[in-house]
């Protein structure tokens, strides 16, 4: 059932590819052929019974044995449409792995699958669902369709021709995100959902604000008078369990009963069938197995065997056999008599001497099986498996070691990934390991929080909600030539740091930078708040010190707010620098940042990852802010390829702002530009 993906004029060619983009965009189609996204399954769980009442199916890439979140490539998916045949991927293999689950005798709960507002630039969604449902034969009703407030802004007629068709099927639809936008009392009024999902960001404060509270009971109250099912997402906590029973919210769903699950481990849920007050998992009833259960197996001819295989394997009549005499089977103990059946058969079989075996089938049933021994009864299959797939994976390996060892970034970020503690650095022609000191302030920047704007390509920060925290920021010098400020400002830049001077890597000579003053005057007649830097090569604490007396000298005539900035990198192999320990460049930073201190300024270091933990003693610049430089690809930038994907986190320690890229493109300024986040304002 599962087609090849076949893009549009529109899908295919809607987004300018660079290299890059176009090779990732070539990769994502050979997952999609060759099935590498995996399903993944989020319990839902009803509030009263605290029974599991459903599950939403989520997407992950499974890429060579390293299991990817959608963050890392559905962005670059939305923009290239190729988000539509992934959507109807996750559904058909949803059906796929449900239809197992009724061939099994489970008992189905209602899954629901995520669509994308980008199906509705054509017609025809809602039957295309409804033809791969009927595919697998799966009752419509065990089917919920989940859509995003965003969807209704961009085409209404068409959702709600969507939702209505939908609906006439027999399939449930539901609307995702609820309350994160402003759109949402019209998508009640005028959308015929059936199930309303409140969004995380509304419960974060109902435990403790009254007024949280009331709007969402209002919600609550407001969905049951139109017949509406509600379920709270993003619930993590027992108080807010507590509050959504008080307020009869129908279902929840998050991390206080389960993150995403694996196929596996989402089935030993359904098995289990529940959940605890405190959000662990219910232990599932065992029995002893019977002797007379599978006697009938050894005194039976090889058809009679057959027979009574197909009979255990059937796990709704063995059900209701042991239902009969008062005892409840798990769905756990059916899967071990199938393996125990299986295993007899194969013997019994192979042999052709039934009598000679039926001791043997005693001494393998007549026990209680725990689940610690059921471990054991697979652990032998797992080692075969693992066995089998080591040459595999070795090979894989060394496919990927192959594949990045052309260049240094790209085998540097694939030894960043096999060594978590340690930073990884190039230094000529030899890597260097360097453990991470747990010692010193470690950032809490967190890489899923980055968000670009479509619109501008610019690099924001945001809360776990999704407002924006940081602040965007150039830095120039007289690189930049001339520059329009109010064309900058308007452009959407924050702030901007101004290089002030340089100490000359060759003659040691201070120089002030030529449009240093003209920089000065357009920015704070722009109204941009601003900070200076200015490039060392001391080789003294001394020299360290007139570099900063330069500097403060400078800014006299100026109103500086921001941080005055110690750039500290190389710029030539024969620099003045070059011979300076770690020791000796740090006692020069410590020099220039507590005379700047001394004259009411806050100082600053800029530097990047090898120069800050190679060449500096970190331990000792714990005090003073930090600047961080890292732009081998533009962050979070979805068309990047894997091992050369751009991570703030890969340096740890705590840092204020950061370098992301020397290329942006700014408007009122000619050529490339240096971008920054800032994590909090100085003004």
């Amino acid at each position: 059932m599962l087609q090849q993906p076949v893009l549009s004029a529109k899908q295919a060619y809607g987004e300018q590819f660079d290299v890059k983009g176009l090779n990732f965009f070539r990769r994502l189609l050979l997952a999609l052929q060759n099935k590498e996204f995996v399903v993944y399954f989020q319990p839902k769980v009803s509030i009263q019974d605290m029974k599991i009442a459903g599950a939403e199916a989520l997407v992950r890439w499974n890429y060579d044995g390293q299991v990817l979140p959608p963050v890392k490539f559905i962005p670059f998916c939305e923009r290239t449409g190729l988000v539509i045949d992934i959507d109807f991927y996750v559904l058909e293999e949803t059906c796929r792995k449900m239809r197992e689950w009724m061939d099994a005798g489970m008992q189905l709960v209602r899954i629901s699958v995520n669509f994308s507002k980008y199906h509705f630039n054509e017609e025809g969604v809602a039957e295309r669902i409804y033809n791969v449902i009927q595919h697998y034969g799966i009752p419509p009703e065990y089917i919920e369709v989940e859509f995003t407030e965003t969807a209704y802004l961009d085409k209404e007629e068409l959702l709600e021709s969507t939702v209505d068709k939908l609906r006439s099927y027999g399939i449930k639809s539901s609307i995702d995100d609820f309350g994160s936008g402003y759109s949402s009392l019209n998508l009640l009024q005028n959308m015929d959902f059936e199930v309303v999902k409140l969004d995380k960001s509304l419960l974060g404060k109902g435990v403790e604000n009254d007024k949280a509270k009331k709007v969402i009971s209002s919600i609550i109250h407001m969905a049951k008078e139109l017949d509406m099912e509600v379920l709270a997402e993003g619930v993590e906590t027992a108080e807010e369990l507590k509050l959504l029973r008080g307020l009869k919210c129908d279902i929840v769903q998050g991390f206080f009963f389960d993150k995403p699950l694996p196929v596996a481990e989402f089935e030993k849920r359904l098995r289990a069938g529940g959940y605890k007050e405190d959000g662990s998992v219910k232990e599932p009833e065992r029995i002893k197995m019977e002797l007379k259960d599978v006697e009938e197996i050894g005194n039976s001819s090889k058809n009679e065997a057959n027979s009574s295989l197909n009979r255990y394997l059937n796990y709704e009549e063995l059900y209701d056999r042991k239902r009969n005499n008062g005892m409840f089977i798990a769905g756990l103990v059916m899967l071990l008599v199938a393996i125990t059946v299986l295993l007899i058969t194969f013997f019994v079989i192979k042999s052709g001497k039934f009598g000679k075996k039926e001791a043997n089938v005693s001494s393998v049933v007549e026990k209680t099986y725990t689940q610690a021994e059921v471990d054991e009864l697979v652990s032998g299959r797992v080692a075969l498996a693992e066995e089998e797939t080591r040459t595999l994976v070795e090979r894989e390996y060394l496919s990927q070691i192959r594949e990045v060892a052309g260049e240094y970034s790209g085998m540097t970020n694939y030894l960043r990934s096999l060594y978590p503690d340690n930073l990884v650095f190039t230094d000529g022609s030899r890597y260097n390991f360097v453990a991470i000191n747990k010692d010193l302030k470690q950032s809490d920047v967190l890489e899923e929080l980055f968000v670009r704007d479509e619109a501008t390509g610019y690099l924001y920060y945001t809360d776990a909600s999704g407002n924006k925290t940081s602040y965007l920021g150039i830095d120039v010098s007289s690189h930049q030539g001339n520059i329009d400020w109010n064309s900058v400002k308007a452009a959407g830049i924050d702030f901007a740091v101004l290089r002030c001077g340089i100490r000359g890597y060759g003659t040691g000579k201070i120089v002030e930078d030529t449009q240093f003053k003209n920089n000065m005057l357009g920015a704070s007649n722009a109204d941009l708040p601003l900070a200076v830097y200015f490039y060392t090569q001391a080789i003294t604490t001394e020299e360290a010190v007139e570099e900063a007396q330069f500097v403060i000298d400078l800014l006299k005539p100026f109103t500086v707010k921001g941080p005055v900035v110690l750039d500290v990198e190389s710029a030539s192999s024969d620099e003045r620098i070059k011979d300076l320990t770690a020791g000796q460049r740090t006692d020069i930073i410590l020099a220039f940042c507590d005379a700047i201190k001394q004259a009411g300024y806050t100082p600053m270091i800029y530097a990047d990852s090898r120069f800050y933990t190679l060449r500096m003693e970190l331990e000792r610049l714990e005090e003073y802010d930090k600047w961080y430089a890292n732009y081998n690809n533009l962050g979070r930038d979805p068309s990047a390829s894997i091992w050369s994907y751009n991570s703030p986190l890969l340096f740890p320690y705590k840092y204020r702002m950061w370098q992301y890229s020397n290329t942006g493109r700014v408007n009122g300024i000619d050529g490339n530009v240096d971008l920054n986040v800032l994590f909090d304002k100085w003004w």
